[in-house]
């Protein structure tokens, strides 16, 4: 497939699209947008105003995809061409177009960098058509494209994964572990921060801790190299798999100073039997070592992590042994979800005597105990001071305020001083000192502005 279609081929268009799942999904729109801008293409918010529809999507959770059947339904009466990219799309792609007569076209993971092509097929008489081929080549070559104006970027690391847990739809729509060259990483983000303006970076992939595995490389390493890129103040990067996690990781976490102090750190269970039925390849002895020896080099760090609630036959046992993780690993905030089938994995394959309503009801149970574990963590926030990249405003009780991240990825609002400082805060760095706090977020005082 070619890359590019030439721009002087297309008349001005509107896009409109509509992202679901994790950074990864929207780093791929991020992409999209960019060729489809080379193709006379700008964004529009308005559904009915729009001449082109496209739906990345989702399929690690069912919410995402149920909000997404929903939303494609709704396009039916709609004039625009209709496009499905994404995991579903990689997937369920040919009998998305069976049963949805409004599709025009649909794009798996791998061919994103082709939507321009597509476009051109579509829009030049070609009926409905599906494409998901994989990438059969063994290096992983990109460059990054952002469209948002913003300091920070996600940075795609890798793709794929390996680890195939029993739950875990990844592997069938991104394929297996592909990294790109560490100097490659490197030069894109060195070029994103002197042309681009960007001072934070998100490092992306299915499991960031394999990366440079098939190039003799480490995601250490890489964490090092660009600890040394002037301009850059932050580096973030999601997601990590604890089997994975070594002891040079642990080790930068303690001494590279542009590494932010926060882990998402995905446990998904607090029960051995439960974790060796999900192929997690680790205990919960093995995890919980790993915290605390990534507290020991910094303290400051914050961890956060995944939770699924009632994987099949969970006992009332093994729920039990999640709510006693939670209070062992004292995490900052999780991501908890009720169990939910996916087509094509190995735990769609076991018979299960659990309803929707235990899994509900475990859910619940794991979301009110997390939640008051974050009020007492959170509540040694007071008084204490944060850097801040501030990133918009939110009205909350009739008060408009700055709101923004820490370093550590906890969100906090604060009333804008006029009087001492500038009226525009959006994308400056700013120390806010916490003056409340709840389990979710935090309400600060703006001491100091270092400006953008």
């Amino acid at each position: 497939m070619q890359e590019s279609t030439p721009t002087e081929l297309f008349p001005p268009r509107k896009v409109w699209f509509k992202t679901y799942g994790c950074q990864m999904n929207y780093h791929d729109s991020e992409r999209m947008l960019h060729h489809l801008k080379q193709c006379n293409f700008t964004t529009t918010d308005s559904q009915e105003a729009a001449d082109l529809i496209i739906f990345n999507t989702c399929s690690v959770r069912d919410l995402a995809n149920q909000k997404f059947y929903s939303h494609v339904g709704e396009t039916k009466k709609l004039k625009a061409k209709v496009a499905v990219a994404g995991c579903i799309a990689q997937t369920e792609g040919k009998e998305l177009l069976k049963k949805y007569p409004q599709i025009d076209f649909t794009l798996g993971t791998d061919v994103i960098d082709n939507i321009s092509e597509m476009v051109y097929r579509s829009y030049n008489g070609e009926d409905r058509f599906s494409v998901n081929t994989w990438d059969k080549s063994s290096d992983y070559s990109i460059e990054t494209q952002i469209n948002h104006g913003t300091p920070s970027a996600f940075v795609n690391i890798m793709k794929g994964c390996d680890k195939f847990c029993s739950y875990c739809i990844v592997p069938f729509t991104r394929g297996r572990e592909k990294s790109r060259k560490l100097v490659e990483v490197v030069k894109d983000v060195a070029r994103l921060v002197e042309n681009s303006g960007i001072q934070e970076v998100t490092l992306l992939g299915q499991n960031v801790n394999s990366f440079g595995k098939d190039n003799d490389e480490t995601f250490a390493g890489l964490i090092k190299e660009l600890d040394k890129i002037n301009g850059l103040k932050l580096i973030r990067y999601t997601t990590s798999h604890p089997y994975d996690v070594t002891d040079e990781m642990i080790e930068i976490h303690g001494s590279v100073q542009k590494l932010a102090p926060h882990l998402h750190l995905p446990i998904q269970s607090g029960s051995n039997t439960v974790l060796k039925r999900m192929l997690r390849q680790y205990s919960v002895e093995h995890y919980l070592s790993l915290l605390e020896r990534l507290r020991k080099v910094n303290p400051s760090m914050v961890i956060t992590s995944d939770i699924i609630a009632g994987f099949p036959n969970e006992t009332e046992a093994e729920h039990q042994q999640t709510m006693a993780l939670l209070d062992a690993a004292q995490f900052d905030f999780i991501y908890s979800y009720a169990f939910s089938v996916r087509r094509g994995t190995k735990a769609a394959k076991i018979e299960d005597v659990l309803t929707d309503d235990i899994r509900g009801r475990r859910l619940r149970e794991i979301q009110l105990h997390q939640l008051k574990i974050q009020e007492k963590i959170r509540a040694q926030m007071v008084g204490k001071t944060y850097r801040v990249l501030v990133d918009g405003q939110n009205d909350l009780k009739g008060e408009k305020k700055w709101k923004g991240r820490t370093t550590c990825n906890r969100l906090v609002h604060f009333l804008p001083d006029i009087e001492k400082f500038s009226p525009d805060l959006l994308w400056h760095w700013v120390d806010v000192q916490v003056i409340s706090s709840t389990a979710l977020s935090s309400q600060g005082q703006m001491i100091f502005d270092h400006g953008k």
